[in-house]
């Protein structure tokens, strides 16, 4: 269980502090459409800061759930799948999938950087705080369904480990479009 919890602090602190070095970019770079209809890395951000907090309502309500439940004497039963959950889940981390996001999950551009960046750390504390809080495998204890790629349920470990994958995913389009905006200058 300690390995379980490991994984996921390490994902959070990796994915988030890397999250972090991209405030630290070019105002140009940031703000760089190569298509009309595409995200600017600004609006990524932005985006990665909406999924966070609806996520992490469900995380928090979950995690309250998971308190309670040990309180009242559940105990921890580890499926025999467990580790396969996580497999599943790391395929988010890629593009070799496809999901319609919610509207609600869409940038509107009309937050700025310090206020992104902002939101970021509170989330990643918040995320950190909710796994403080289930250090003995509380976080076994409470499943939630995530339609994303036909996961099915996760417990809370896993939702966290998701939120971390989904970060990682967009990490990978903002590499992208650092890349394609350094191409668009050499061609100038």
């Amino acid at each position: 269980m300690r390995n379980v919890i490991q994984v996921v602090r390490e994902a959070l602190l990796t994915n988030f502090r890397e999250l972090d070095q991209w405030f630290e970019k070019d105002t140009a770079l940031l703000n760089f459409k190569p298509e009309r209809d595409q995200w600017s890395i600004r609006e990524v951000l932005e985006h990665i800061t909406l999924t966070n907090y609806f996520l992490l309502l469900i995380i928090n309500k979950s995690t309250r759930r998971a308190l309670d439940r040990k309180r009242t004497g559940h105990t921890v039963a580890v499926p025999a799948d467990y580790e396969e959950k996580f497999a599943q889940i790391d395929v988010i981390g890629s593009k070799s999938f496809g999901w319609v996001r919610p509207e609600h999950m869409e940038p509107n551009g009309l937050q700025n950087l310090s206020e992104i960046k902002a939101l970021l750390k509170q989330q990643y504390a918040q995320c950190m705080y909710n796994v403080s809080l289930l250090k003995n495998g509380e976080g076994m204890l409470v499943f939630t369904n995530m339609s994303v790629n036909q996961l099915g349920k996760l417990d809370i470990y896993q939702y966290i480990y998701f939120l971390t994958k989904h970060i990682e995913r967009h990490i990978r389009q903002m590499q992208r479009l650092e890349k394609q905006f350094e191409d668009s200058a050499v061609l100038i």
